[in-house]
């Protein structure tokens, strides 16, 4: 145990719990300054069907917040940075257009017994189903694939296991009816924007490296 805690990286786990610190509160300050909420979606929405047992990927994702980071980390420390200017710059576009177009989606009533069932009503108690559009959900899981198929040290299996479970956590913000077809696209679009904003600079990079000593 002693010699894992040593090869343990405390940095990037500081780092992401920082970041989520820094996105729950702007998305706390959004829902504060919002005002009349908007309603989301259009009949292809009405046609995909609610799915309880996709909160499973949908909720991967909070593990992988976590994983992902810790990755890019310990395989190259401009990733790393890169990787957490994105997300800073996603939650921040993400959560101006929360405050000037609130949204919100339209949630099917939950009524079986089953395990999935009952992670949806405990999900659908904690999470208000407001500021949808863009998803952050769909976002930060497409900086999770941009980020880690970047790598010439990845491996192909590394590559396609985030490939596919990204994937399916997008998948899961329609199949659960946490957010709708625009709102994964949004988000999608929003993370692909910032990764090429991002990707060209060097100078701001190395100047966190070198203030954070990584």
């Amino acid at each position: 145990m002693k010699k894992l805690l040593k090869k343990l990286e405390i940095k990037p786990i500081i780092t992401t719990i920082c970041l989520v610190i820094f996105q729950s509160i702007l998305y706390f300050v959004s829902k504060l300054l919002q005002g009349d909420l908007n309603l989301v979606g259009n009949v292809i929405d009405t046609k995909i069907p609610f799915l309880p047992a996709f909160f499973i990927p949908y909720c991967i994702w909070y593990l992988m917040i976590f994983i992902i980071p810790y990755y890019l980390y310990c395989k190259d420390k401009n990733k790393f940075v890169k990787y957490t200017i994105s997300y800073i710059l996603c939650s921040m576009v993400g959560n101006i257009v929360f405050i000037t177009y609130p949204s919100t989606v339209t949630r099917p009533e939950v009524t079986g017994t089953d395990i999935f069932s009952m992670i949806a009503k405990l999900i659908y108690w904690i999470d208000t189903p407001v500021n949808c559009f863009p998803s952050l959900h769909c976002a930060i899981s497409m900086l999770f694939i941009l980020y880690v198929c970047e790598g010439k040290n990845t491996t192909t299996l590394t590559k396609m296991s985030v490939i596919i479970i990204s994937i399916l956590i997008m998948l899961s913000t329609l199949f659960t009816k946490q957010h709708v077809v625009s709102d994964l696209i949004s988000g999608d679009i929003l993370a692909i924007i910032i990764y090429f904003i991002v990707k060209p600079t060097k100078k701001l990079p190395n100047y966190i490296k070198n203030k954070l000593n990584i």
